[in-house]
């Protein structure tokens, strides 16, 4: 392990960007830099999820997910110095350092890797890379922690939402949603009980001298926006909104204006001088356009440092800025950030704003950064400023975007490109390490039947240029090839990626292999699959079964080769691991490799503290008859070493203990559940509910129910609400019933109008009469079938010009852009 990285106990929470808490004014300051810390339900939760892999067992990614300045930072802060200070601190800035670091082998048990704000790491060239190989190393070693933060709307919902064309989000939305990615959501207000113990940290605070958190109670009583007071965030929010002229000089408004649209417009790198000058110029009535041409770096110092020229500050209370200068290379151009805050909560008024004119040609002039370029782009075409997405996207690509081409080409038609030349421009231009970029535009060029075209991508032989490192990306290349009907290449890309691709990687082997089948490729097949049978990650447990399925469908002895070496190779203390690879030897009817699997006798060496998988292993056991090792197993009593925190695992192990007449553990089980699972979760909790009531012990519902299930249980899961309202009143627990309906009619949130009915169901059949016409009290009107549709729009076939008027009939030659 690299001992170079510091300690978690020895980084600055300046460092690591934890929220410098606001002054109140006036004030003489002098405080410490942290403000007392109130841990809350989200603290706990992420606790339990850390825990495990900081212990060497099962890896994390942890991310918390909510709106700015509510905390996320600090809590992972307050949790690593608590369970993990003497871990090293892996800190990368961008997507690229994050992979060179994985690839390195960098990252490993007793090592933290930090991805506060993850969309750094999670856009950009070398995302996807890095997201899969996070991915792969989380599933396959045991151990690792990374923690990570990002704000729901837009980051996670962008990045788990499954992408448009090309998918460029795929390999992240893969990282996200693995089984060792576990997501924690941040509220962004305190409850009542919570403002009511944060008034008691306040109190303590002021007493020895410390007003902040009292501020910033004060400030948030009403709302419950405690956290974000505490930043100075809605300070800073309405001294913008007040609009030029006042906090901010009208000068100083339109930089930041015009640095807030492009980062929502897609610009995420930090935004050069030069960019934010001319926006803002060509946005300023000519009467208020700063004279002197040092004008920009005056303005930009104010709202970067705080502080004017003539000594006025711009900043809020000494201390939270507008923007700020990140750190970049020695002698490099400063180069400038909105704060966060402003970035979240000014995007929605106006809605959609589309930006000035003299912005997009910012843009477009001092833009360099490809993954910009082509966020940027899109960012036009949805608007509508369609030759202002050809010139960015064209831009993207002379910048070298791997993807980035078939967009453009995807844009042209006969109408804005009748002679072909800006498809075949594309087509002569386009990079070809990229084999998910020649893939889609290929498939653009194709369905489009433009064949000069084809045959001017196909003359660079993209088939010899592609980087094979990427089975599954090859696999759909050649799928493309073969579509297109370009046999000849397919050949030849096949015989380079069964040389030269990742054989390690099971999954995209396998596709690889399946693509290789496909197209008839038989001696392909045949060399890829002796290297997949040798080299193939043993460990990787999750992808295994599909490389598996392949080789014994297609080449069964290949596939004994492999699964003998995974039998080998397996960590039989691993339960989990061991009864996914039995199913899945049974499955394929691999019975040498089950033998000598059973000889390393799973029953007598498998963790018993996971019963999940404990359960998963007897049952595997007993579908392959091995009843006396089921009784082995269950004679080292699972129950006692079972770990009852996770609702979900412990109905299992009950249930698994009652079938074999093991009913004394199996209660014994149940009764530690009730004082020791997680409480968070409600349709788990209803279960484990259910599950007591059901073994007569009405002493630990009692139990569970007074570690404050009503409490902390998550209103934002309405469906999870739901079940849990139904079990209260099965086991008629008037109280606790009433008690949770109230707070979920009073704090679900009622935009979303499923989530309302949802909700609104369940309290209707559980008879809460006053929750339901609480919740009908704060729910918008959701019977709006009589609403008139708007008026359609009017067709606009050339698109918007910068000014908002229609725009006039195009070509790409008018572009001039070849």
């Amino acid at each position: 392990m690299r001992t170079d990285e510091p300690c978690v106990a020895d980084v600055d929470p300046q460092a690591l960007e934890v929220h410098r808490a606001v002054l109140a004014a006036p004030d003489p300051g002098g405080y410490p830099f942290l403000t007392p810390y109130m841990p809350r339900a989200h603290d706990a939760e992420l606790r339990t999820y850390l825990a495990p892999a900081l212990a060497g067992r099962e890896s994390v990614l942890l991310m918390l997910t909510g709106d700015s300045a509510t905390g996320k930072t600090r809590a992972l802060f307050e949790a690593l110095g608590e369970l993990a200070p003497q871990h090293r601190l892996l800190r990368p800035s961008t997507s690229g350092e994050l992979l060179r670091l994985l690839l390195a082998g960098n990252f490993e048990p007793r090592t933290v890797l930090w991805l506060n704000e993850a969309q750094r790491f999670f856009y950009g060239h070398d995302a996807e890379q890095a997201a899969a190989e996070l991915r792969r190393l989380l599933i396959s070693t045991r151990g690792l922690t990374a923690v990570g933060t990002l704000w729901t709307d837009p980051y996670w919902e962008e990045l788990t939402r499954p992408g448009r064309a090309g998918d460029p989000h795929g390999q992240v939305r893969g990282l996200l949603d693995c089984a060792a990615c576990r997501r924690v959501m941040v509220p962004d207000h305190f409850s009542d009980a919570e403002l009511r113990e944060w008034r008691t940290v306040a109190q303590a605070a002021e007493a020895g001298g410390d007003r902040r958190p009292a501020d910033a109670l004060r400030a948030g009583v009403e709302d419950g926006r405690v956290v974000q007071h505490l930043s100075g965030g809605p300070a800073l929010l309405a001294a913008y909104r007040c609009g030029p002229g006042s906090h901010f000089s009208h000068v100083e408004h339109a930089v930041l204006t015009a640095a807030l649209d492009a980062r929502h417009l897609g610009h995420r790198r930090p935004l050069p001088a030069g960019l934010l000058a001319d926006a803002a110029d060509g946005a300023l009535h000519p009467r208020r356009r700063p004279s002197g041409a040092a004008w920009a770096d005056a303005v930009l110092k104010a709202l970067s440092t705080g502080e004017r020229d003539d000594g006025r500050r711009t900043d809020i209370r000494h201390t939270l800025t507008a923007m700020h200068t990140p750190l970049t290379r020695s002698g490099s151009d400063a180069v400038y950030e909105p704060a966060d805050y402003l970035v979240q909560h000014v995007r929605i008024e106006p809605a959609d704003r589309p930006g000035t004119p003299s912005l997009w040609r910012a843009m477009l002039d001092h833009t360099t950064d490809a993954d910009d370029l082509l966020s940027l782009g899109w960012s036009a075409f949805q608007r509508g400023y369609l030759t202002q997405a050809a010139r960015l996207w064209h831009k993207a690509v002379v910048v070298g975007h791997p993807t980035c081409a078939s967009f453009l080409a995807d844009l042209l038609d006969d109408d804005n490109d009748p002679r072909g030349t800006g498809r075949l421009w594309v087509a002569h231009h386009a990079p070809l390490y990229d084999p998910d970029g020649v893939r889609l535009l290929l498939g653009a060029l194709h369905e489009a039947q433009r064949r000069a075209a084809v045959d001017a991508l196909m003359r660079r032989e993209p088939e010899i240029h592609v980087d094979c490192d990427d089975a599954e990306a090859v696999a759909y290349l050649l799928e493309r090839l073969r579509a297109a009907g370009l046999q000849g290449a397919a050949v030849l890309l096949a015989a380079r990626a069964v040389e030269t691709s990742e054989a390690t990687d099971t999954g995209p082997c396998a596709d690889l292999l399946a693509s290789l089948r496909t197209l008839g490729l038989d001696d392909a097949y045949r060399v890829l699959a002796a290297r997949a049978a040798h080299e193939a990650d043993a460990a990787d447990m999750a992808l295994l079964p599909a490389l598996l399925w392949e080789l014994c469908t297609h080449s069964p002895a290949h596939a004994a080769v492999l699964a003998a070496r995974v039998v080998a190779e397996i960590d039989i203390s691993d339960t989990h691991n061991v009864a996914t690879l039995l199913d899945t030897l049974r499955e394929q009817g691999l019975r040498d490799a089950i033998t000598a699997l059973l000889g390393r006798a799973p029953q007598r060496h498998a963790d018993l503290d996971d019963p999940e998988a404990v359960c998963w292993l007897i049952q595997a056991l007993e579908q392959l008859g091995q009843t006396e090792a089921v009784h082995a197993l269950l004679a080292r009593d699972p129950g006692a070493s079972a770990d009852c925190s996770d609702p979900d695992a412990v109905p299992w192990l009950v249930h698994t203990l009652l079938t074999y007449d093991r009913s004394e553990e199996a209660v014994a089980v149940a009764a530690r559940a009730a004082g020791e699972t997680d409480i968070l979760h409600p349709a788990s909790v209803a279960e484990l509910l259910e599950l007591l009531h059901e073994l007569g012990m009405r002493t630990e519902v009692a139990t569970l129910l007074d570690r404050g299930v009503v409490t902390h249980a998550d209103v934002d899961d309405p469906e999870g609400i739901g079940e849990l309202l139904v079990a209260l009143d099965r086991l008629d627990e008037g109280e606790a019933l009433a008690s949770l309906a109230c707070r979920a009619a009073s704090d679900i949130d009622v935009s979303d109008p499923e989530a309302v009915d949802v909700l609104l169901e369940r309290l209707e059949e559980v008879g809460q009469k006053e929750a339901v016409s609480k919740l009908l009290s704060r729910a918008p009107d959701l019977q709006e079938d009589d609403e008139v549709p708007p008026p359609e729009e009017p067709a606009l076939p050339w698109g918007i010009a910068l000014d908002g008027r229609p725009a006039g009939r195009w070509t790409w030659d008018d572009l001039d852009l070849a």
